[in-house]
Formats: C-alpha cells, sequence, structure tokens
C-alpha cells in the first residue's frame, strides 16, 4: 500500500483512563520516530472516543458505541491497519522505549509469522496488584531466551498482517490465545520470543474487581477452547486440586526465572482465592459454554 507505515499498534479499550492515556505517552515518542500508524477502538459513549481525539491527534480512534468483545475490537482495528505488522498491547500496559523497533526487526526477512515477548511488572506497591501479575502473566515472565515458541500472549504481540487477514474468521469469538494460535502453529505458523520487546503490566487493581474480572476472563477462555469430552470429564473430576496444580506450575515458572520470588511469597495469601476463582470460571465454562462472559470483560 502507497505511503502505508510499516507497522501499526491496535489497543482495544475499554477501561479508559488512566490506563489508555498511560499505554498511549508509553508509544508516543516511538510512534513518530517510526513513522507507525496507532488505532485505538474505543468501546463507550462518543465522549469517551472524542476525549482520547482531542488528547491524542496522533491516534485514529474508532469508536463502538456497543458493547463488543475485546477480541472483536481488536479484529476491527486489524480491518482498518495499515502497516505490514500489526501490533497489540493491552491498555494496561505500557511500552518500553524501544518496544516498537524490536518488533519490527523482528519481522524482518519474514520467517516468522508471530513475535512476541515477556511481560514485565511495574514495581507495584500493593499485595493485591502482584495477585494479578503473578495469575494473568506467569507464563511470560522474564527473563526469556531468543527463539522459536509456541508461547506468546496477547498483551505483548506482533503479527504479520498478511497471517491476520487470512484467518480472519478466527478473530472472533474467544480469546486469541485459545483460538487463533492454536490454528496458526497447526498450519505451520512460526511463534518467535524476543526479549527485548517488552511491555510493563501496571495496576492498581481492586481485589474484588479483580476476582470478578478473573472468573470472567476463564468462562470466556474455557468456552473457547476446543477439548473433547473425555478430557473435560477428567478437568471436572480433577477441579478440587486444579489449584494447586496451578500454584505447583506458577510457582516452578517463578523460581526458575528467578523473577520476584519474594513478591511470590508475599501474595500467595490472596493468590490462592483466586487459583480457586480461576478454576471456577473454566468449569463453568467447560460445562455451559462462555455465555457472555467475553462481554464482561475489560
Amino acid at each position: 500500500m502507497e505511503n502505508s507505515p510499516g507497522i501499526s499498534v491496535i489497543i482495544a479499550s475499554i477501561v479508559g483512563p488512566p490506563f489508555i492515556d498511560e499505554c498511549l505517552l508509553s508509544l508516543e515518542e516511538q510512534v513518530r520516530a517510526c513513522a507507525a500508524e496507532v488505532i485505538v477502538v474505543a468501546c463507550g459513549d462518543n465522549a469517551y472516543a472524542e476525549r482520547i481525539r482531542r488528547k491524542f491527534s496522533w491516534v485514529r480512534v474508532i469508536h463502538r458505541a456497543e458493547r463488543e468483545t475485546i477480541p472483536d475490537l481488536r479484529r476491527r482495528g486489524v480491518k482498518e491497519a495499515r502497516g505490514a505488522v500489526i501490533a497489540i498491547i493491552e491498555e494496561h500496559c505500557l511500552a518500553a522505549p524501544d518496544w516498537l523497533q524490536t518488533a519490527i526487526d523482528a519481522h524482518a526477512g519474514g520467517q516468522y509469522g508471530v513475535v512476541g515477548g515477556p511481560v514485565v511488572d511495574h514495581a507495584y506497591s500493593r499485595v493485591r496488584d502482584w495477585v494479578v501479575y503473578f495469575t494473568e502473566y506467569n507464563g511470560y515472565l522474564p527473563p526469556w531466551s531468543d527463539g522459536e515458541t509456541f508461547n506468546l500472549g496477547s498483551a505483548n504481540i506482533a503479527y504479520s498482517r498478511d497471517v491476520l487477514l487470512k484467518y480472519e474468521p478466527f478473530l472472533s469469538g474467544g480469546y486469541w490465545e485459545a483460538r487463533l494460535h492454536p490454528k496458526l502453529i497447526a498450519d505451520g505458523v512460526k511463534f518467535r520470543s524476543v526479549p527485548g520487546m517488552v511491555v510493563f503490566h501496571r495496576g492498581p487493581f481492586n481485589y474484588g474487581y479483580y476476582l470478578q474480572q478473573r472468573y470472567w476472563f476463564s468462562r470466556a477462555f474455557a468456552g473457547a477452547r476446543q477439548m473433547p469430552a473425555s478430557r473435560k470429564l477428567l478437568y471436572f473430576l480433577a477441579s478440587p486440586l486444579v489449584p494447586f496444580l496451578l500454584l505447583a506450575r506458577m510457582s516452578q515458572r517463578v523460581l526458575r526465572q528467578r523473577c520476584r520470588v519474594d513478591k511470590f511469597a508475599q501474595s500467595l495469601p490472596l493468590l490462592i482465592p483466586a487459583l480457586f476463582v480461576y478454576v471456577a470460571g473454566e468449569v463453568v465454562g467447560y460445562a455451559a459454554g462462555p455465555g457472555d462472559a467475553l462481554l464482561r470483560v475489560e
């Protein structure tokens, strides 16, 4: 495409300020340096979308008045994006100063269809924010090694635009880690982990609000997964033990990465109840499907 940017950034925004403001501020300087395009798909009333347009004139805003799922919001941004590479970042995250250039460099040569990096903590002052971090991002803790992988998360990821458009039917109806990524991997699309492609997850979140969000996310994720009935039955039978198995796996990851071990230990009293909520959401998702859970995730 003539005069197209090399990279587009898509941000689905439901929560709003201060998260979206700080996320965009972390991108502003590097967007200019890389001649990148930023698209915010803002869900809510028109005044919210207009506020972003006024405050961040360099951002393209797509307004969605009706409540839509985060995957649907991202899909709308992808369809409007013009860059050869499409990067996704959560509005709860801040981009490292070289995030965009690192993503562009990682896509050079066309060997990989998807690249992504770790999610780093924001040195939280509250224990509850460490609970969110370890529960949500324990699979993406630093440090990372460089190379081919099958484990990248949609808080910090960049796709070839051609890949996303080819698989557009998989961009709605479920989280991309559960629906899109397995299809890409099965079709031979290569994923690469890039240690220098860093985003920082920030707080604060109220604990009760987070538990609600964790339940809805887990139900939506489980409801979108393709799993044989026999495996679902096994999960139901083992569900009382699953929180402890998850805790063991999470502990192993934290210790292996040597990532904030002291903070992990401090967060355990609040972390264990969050894991039971996590499993409860999955049990309902496998048994009854996602329902409207995706519409409740922010």
